[in-house]
């Protein structure tokens, strides 16, 4: 899909303004077009899958979930996929990401109100042939909006 000047600002301004959860209309004040034109642009950027989802930031301690795990697991390759979607669908895990590589290839973080509810998430990982590699407590997550959808690169695609 090829992206104009006013997918890359609308896709910039989703990632930098999450949190502050932008009305269409506000969208449409910073990119310089109508609210009707906001709602198609992102209709047409979901049904062609480059705006996947809206996912809110939490901060799992202040809401009442003090433990925060990221597990570094193994899949075999050819069923990563299905590895990842499994473990999506377990309690308790939250985030799942699948990388290239052939060892430590999914990603898991979990979180659980107890240490006993992290254990019963890490189990039923483990009971479906996941290779539990390592595990690390995370403190703080922190992200960016990709620069290329803003600033100069959004009105030049070449940069």
């Amino acid at each position: 899909m090829n992206l104009d000047d006013t997918d890359r600002r609308l896709l910039y301004l989703l990632q930098q303004e999450m949190p502050t959860d932008l009305t269409h209309e506000e969208l449409a004040e910073r990119t310089d077009v109508s609210s009707s034109t906001v709602s198609n642009r992102l209709q047409r950027l979901r049904e062609a899958g480059v705006l996947q989802d809206y996912q809110p930031q939490i901060n799992y301690e202040l809401a009442g979930i003090p433990h925060r795990i990221l597990l570094v697991c193994t899949a075999p390759i050819a069923e990563r996929e299905t590895f990842a979607e499994r473990a999506i669908d377990v309690d308790g895990v939250v985030t799942v990401r699948e990388l290239m590589t052939g060892s430590r290839n999914l990603h898991v973080e979990l979180v659980g109100a107890s240490t006993r509810a992290v254990d019963r998430t890490v189990e039923r990982l483990a009971s479906f042939g996941l290779e539990i590699e390592r595990s690390r407590i995370l403190r703080r997550e922190y992200s960016s909006a990709c620069e290329h959808f803003g600033g100069a690169a959004a009105t030049d695609p070449e940069e």
